[in-house]
């Protein structure tokens, strides 16, 4: 396979992109199935040598899915399998997988809702932003499905996902606080439970040039996303405890619920870290990625991190010692989770598959395989499995009481929250005025 084949690399869809409306006969095969059916294709090989054929098979259907590469090759590689271990127990589809770059799915989602419906796959994942905005493209899951997830799934995880039931957890990520064990036992200090402990630890542990206390992400780079957790985890203001989410007129919620984060005290939290030298130097400028490098380096001591981080510090060579505890949080805190979603098109011709290959990563057995990624989780029985095994015991601590970003706000709200951060840390306002305008738009 060429390089380059299945990427978006134009405006226009390449004649390598196959959706749904696309001509079979127009396209080669090889474009078209990919590397699963290139899997399935060394199981049937056998048969093939020794002239076996059968006139009599049913029909296959080609389900087309399209999933997106984070760059990380025994990833892709797993979840390919994931496919194929549905289509052997499916013998009747032939699924079609398609990779495209994780950094086109904001791109690419809009237009297969839109002008480029004909070029949509069948099945594909969304963040779960874009799975609430078009969630009326969406395939409506059966009662019974609908009712199995309710059933089995965490309820912040369900109340995450776009209603009536029209998505199967696919990725549950939540933050933690990762952290250099040698160094607070070298300086006789624990883990952090709450947040003023947080502050005090991580300027112990400065030492400025080599080492910094904790990171912070930049605006656009995970800061918002942070800000939203701290906020969280310093508990609710104005809002009762309790209060739902906004519904809408169809019926469904944005998934969010329990007031509104406390974003002026976690704002104020980290602009006194800023001024005590706890945190690293030039601090709007470091995206979530390239702070796990530093703290591979052993140049951060802390840092709040998604699951996916320790991932990345399983694959890097030579990373310092490290650790995960739960995200500290007052106690009226709350953890902050996000779900990625499998989500089928409402107007595929294919419903039949689609729903099946649904319910096929619904089963626990497909769950714990996503969740060895690693993911937080999904369903109530892998969390109770996995709750004392790392990195997912700390993470999962944060699930029991999580809750997600307003999703009907949220577009409004990051940049917002992202003009804060750089107002307050830059001290040309406080963290009050620096939110005026974010706080006229969050609940």
């Amino acid at each position: 396979m060429a390089k380059g084949q299945g990427e978006i690399m134009s405006v226009s869809p390449p004649q390598s992109s196959i959706g749904r409306g696309a001509s079979a006969a127009a396209v080669p095969v090889y474009y078209r199935c990919m590397a699963v059916v290139a899997i399935a294709l060394l199981a049937v090989l056998p048969q093939a040598r020794a002239g076996a054929r059968d006139d009599t098979a049913a029909p296959r259907t080609n389900l087309q899915v399209t999933l997106w590469d984070s760059g990380v090759a025994t990833e892709r590689e797993a979840l390919s399998q994931l496919l194929f271990s549905f289509q052997r127990a499916n013998p009747d589809v032939i699924v079609c997988l398609e990779w495209k770059d994780q950094a086109l799915q904001a791109e690419w989602v809009p237009r297969w809702c839109g002008d480029y419906r004909s070029y949509a796959p069948d099945l594909t994942v969304m963040s779960e932003q874009l799975a609430w905005e078009h969630r009326h493209e969406l395939l409506a899951l059966p009662e019974a499905l609908a009712r199995e997830l309710r059933q089995a799934c965490d309820p912040a995880v369900m109340r995450r996902l776009p209603g009536p039931a029209r998505a199967i957890p696919w990725r549950v990520s939540t933050r933690a606080l990762y952290y250099r064990p040698d160094l607070l036992s070298a300086s006789e200090l624990t883990a952090p439970v709450t947040l003023e402990e947080l502050a005090d630890r991580a300027e112990a542990l400065a030492d400025p040039p080599a080492r910094y206390g904790l990171g912070l992400p930049r605006p656009l780079g995970g800061g918002e996303e942070l800000l939203h957790a701290l906020g969280r985890a310093q508990g609710s203001a104005q809002l009762e405890v309790d209060e739902p989410g906004p519904t809408l007129s169809d019926g469904s919620s944005d998934g969010s619920r329990g007031g509104r984060p406390d974003y002026e005290t976690a704002l104020e939290l980290l602009v006194g870290l800023q001024s005590r030298g706890a945190l690293q130097p030039e601090t709007l400028t470091w995206s979530e990625r390239e702070l796990v490098e530093l703290f591979a380096q052993g140049r951060l001591a802390m840092m709040i991190a998604p699951i996916e981080a320790a991932r990345m510090l399983k694959d890097m060579e030579d990373a310092a010692a490290w650790a995960v505890a739960p995200l500290p949080m007052a106690p009226a805190g709350s953890g902050a989770v996000e779900v990625q979603q499998l989500v089928a098109f409402g107007d595929t011709d294919r419903q039949d598959a689609a729903v099946r290959l649904m319910r096929y990563i619904a089963e626990k057995e497909s769950q714990r395989m996503l969740a060895m990624m690693p993911s937080v989780p999904a369903m109530r029985e892998l969390t109770e499995e996995l709750s004392a095994v790392s990195p997912w015991s700390a993470h999962v601590a944060s699930l029991r009481a999580a809750e997600g970003v307003p999703l009907a706000s949220w577009k409004r709200l990051r940049p917002l929250l992202g003009d804060a951060l750089v107002y307050a840390l830059s001290g040309r306002k406080t963290a009050r005025e620096a939110l005026s305008e974010a706080m006229a738009v969050a609940r």
